[in-house]
């Protein structure tokens, strides 16, 4: 509700009792993570993001999750990577495979 709402630090809260409460949630620490994201807190994201796999190393929504953080922190290559796992955990999620197009595009750009 706080997230649809944009009340990003009540949603933090939120979220961040989830995970007091059962730190082996995956998704309590994926949510939290999205809420970081929208918040602008990249590296704090990928903290989450990196105890969600931690937890679930085939979550292809924090795969996905890690590759906009790293695109936010430049990151392209492993964005593209973090592409790539997620496509091979559901290969049928189209935005991985446009988002995989576009990374390529800009990493062959950037090393003109």
């Amino acid at each position: 509700m706080y997230m649809s709402q944009n009340q990003l630090t009540s949603a933090h809260n939120v979220f961040s009792k989830a995970i007091e409460l059962d730190p082996n949630w995956a998704e309590a620490w994926n949510k939290r993570a999205t809420v970081l994201y929208l918040m602008g807190n990249y590296e704090l994201s990928q903290k989450d993001i990196d105890m969600v796999l931690s937890l679930e190393k085939r979550h292809f929504g924090a795969l996905s999750g890690q590759g906009l953080v790293q695109i936010a922190l430049k990151n392209y290559e492993k964005a593209l990577d973090s592409y790539i796992e997620a496509h091979k955990i559901y290969p049928s999620m189209k935005s991985t495979l446009k988002m995989m197009e576009k990374l390529r595009v800009l990493i062959q750009q950037e090393s003109i």
